[in-house]
């Protein structure tokens, strides 16, 4: 084990995770000792939720028979729920049941696949993992909210009895040890929970958690300080769902902070979008898992929310624009410092489009398995930046873990251009800065080196998109079907066959440019617009 590594991790911990993650574990080992086990026969009769308007549908992963689809992996279901042959990911969305929302879904087939779930409980080792309880709930009383009539007292009953038992399991087993997004969703759950059961517990302890991580996880520029645009989508969901039932209860004070928290997440997704209309597939981001922000937007519009795009500040991240241009730059931290899980060693990474095209793309995320393949689409040379002696910038290690991690400082920026610095490679006496600059008809970046003594191996980074194609290459140049990139200060320019991920378990083949420097490098990007 390497001990530095560890306490390098370990040392951004909150008190408060190490308490619970002792406590947690304490607590399971005298319930094994003494024989207790979780009950799943408490029943309190819950109550139909009536949103203001349709919840977002799902998108369809159960596809027939025994079949399902999650993460672009297809398979039959065996009759397990906690079966790993795909993947500990591919087996918790099974759990989360999100198929119950998926169009066309009938009371009949749902109901059964509920009732196989019910069945199985106690064979099922993840049944009381708090994540899935959380998302499951949900789904849960969506579905029986929305097929209340078509079900039978009988088997709404059963439903009640099985989904109250899972949430008083969650509800002592909030994610405290883990916090960022886990526990967030917790607090989203427990809210749904307390509307549907008509209980206080549960409406206290998800007020406790929504005011608190809300207040903390909601940047002052409306960006989920995860700094994932995925999982920015995903909380922003979630909190539109929240501001569709609230009203019917006329909890005024929690309904105008939801609301409040929505408007800034919107503000920030509408600045952030890309000129496809897709998010940038920024740290742990992939398609195909949140809605799409159209989809959102719309969302938000029929509930009558309004919103408009806002400036891009605490988040770290930039927008910049020309004619025929579109780039997101990451000047941020990594993100919370105590849960860094779904974050990149990419500090300086941008991705760009051409005329509403992908262009400089990010290597993406097709995997949470740890391995190689994690550990390479976390690593500083899987992104759009500049790595040094072929080292990452910010230590990421075991699929969601990170110790000594890079500081960024804004040294300055203005209209259309960002100077920025980090220290990500300190420990060879190397600092980096980055200038991000959009001109009218291009776009320059210039990559500075400190270094007190001769500086180590430096490589700035290039990622094409796989569709676009590289028409000539040389010591100065790259000339490819959507721009031009020129380098001024280049040692050598490399091109090289890759993959890249946009979705799980996909990987496509495409090129990227790697351009080794000394001291400065000048990279000017020329786009081309074929329209």
């Amino acid at each position: 084990m390497d001990i530095l590594r560890l306490y390098h991790t370990l040392r951004y911990l909150r008190p408060v995770q190490f308490y619970y993650r002792a406590y947690y574990k304490i607590r399971a080992i005298c319930r094994r000792l003494v024989g207790r086990k979780p009950s799943f026969q408490c029943y309190a009769q819950g109550h139909r939720l009536e949103p203001v308007v349709e919840w977002i549908e799902k998108p369809v992963s159960w596809i027939g028979e025994n079949k399902f689809c999650f993460l672009n992996i297809q398979d039959e279901f065996c009759g397990a729920w906690d079966s790993r042959s795909n993947g500990d990911l591919w087996r918790y969305n099974l759990n989360y049941m999100d198929f119950l929302l998926q169009p066309s879904m009938t009371a009949e087939d749902g109901f059964s696949w509920i009732e196989r779930y019910i069945v199985s409980i106690p064979d099922n080792s993840i049944v009381c993992d708090p994540y899935p309880i959380s998302l499951r709930g949900m789904n849960w009383i969506k579905f029986v909210s929305k097929h209340y009539d078509e079900l039978s007292n009988e088997q709404i009953k059963r439903l009640d009895t099985a989904l109250y038992s899972q949430y008083r399991i969650l509800l002592e087993s909030t994610e405290k040890h883990l916090m960022a997004n886990h526990y967030l969703e917790n607090g989203f759950s427990l809210l749904f929970a307390s509307y549907y059961f008509n209980d206080r517990d549960f409406f206290k302890a998800a007020e406790k958690i929504l005011y608190s991580q809300l207040k903390e996880q909601i940047l002052s520029d409306g960006a989920h300080y995860e700094l994932s645009p995925m999982y920015h989508c995903i909380i922003l969901e979630r909190l539109l769902d929240c501001y569709n039932i609230i009203d019917k209860y006329k909890n005024d004070e929690l309904f105008h902070f939801v609301h409040n928290k929505a408007v800034a997440m919107l503000g920030w997704l509408a600045t952030a979008v890309m000129d496809d209309a897709n998010i940038p597939l920024l740290n742990d981001s992939a398609t195909g898992i949140a809605p799409l922000p159209d989809e959102l937007f719309a969302y938000a519009e029929s509930l009558g929310i309004e919103w408009s795009a806002t400036p891009l500040g605490e988040s770290g991240y930039r927008k910049l624009s020309g004619d025929g241009y579109d780039v997101f730059a990451d000047v941020a931290a990594l993100g919370p410092s105590y849960n860094l899980g779904h974050s990149h060693a990419d500090t300086f990474t941008f991705v760009m489009n051409v005329s509403g095209k992908q262009f400089i793309v990010d290597t993406g995320t097709s995997t949470y398995t740890a391995g190689a393949r994690r550990d390479y689409e976390r690593s500083t040379k899987a992104h759009n930046t500049v790595t040094v002696a072929g080292l990452n910038s910010s230590r990421v290690w075991g699929g969601f873990r990170c110790a000594q991690r890079a500081t960024v400082n804004i040294l300055d920026e203005g209209d259309g251009y960002v100077r920025a610095s980090h220290n990500g490679y300190s420990s060879l006496s190397v600092a980096l800065l980055r200038t991000f600059t959009a001109k009218k008809d291009s776009f320059v970046i210039i990559d500075e080196v400190l270094c007190g003594k001769s500086a180590p191996e430096l490589v700035a980074t290039f990622h094409l998109a796989p569709d676009v194609s590289i028409i000539s290459a040389d010591e100065e140049s790259v000339v490819t079907s959507l721009g031009t990139l020129s380098f001024d200060g280049a040692v050598s320019v490399i091109t090289e066959p890759v993959e890249v991920a946009c979705s799980y378990n996909i990987l496509q083949p495409t090129m990227r440019i790697l351009v080794s420097f000394n001291e400065k490098l000048t990279t000017e990007i020329l786009p081309q617009n074929n329209e």
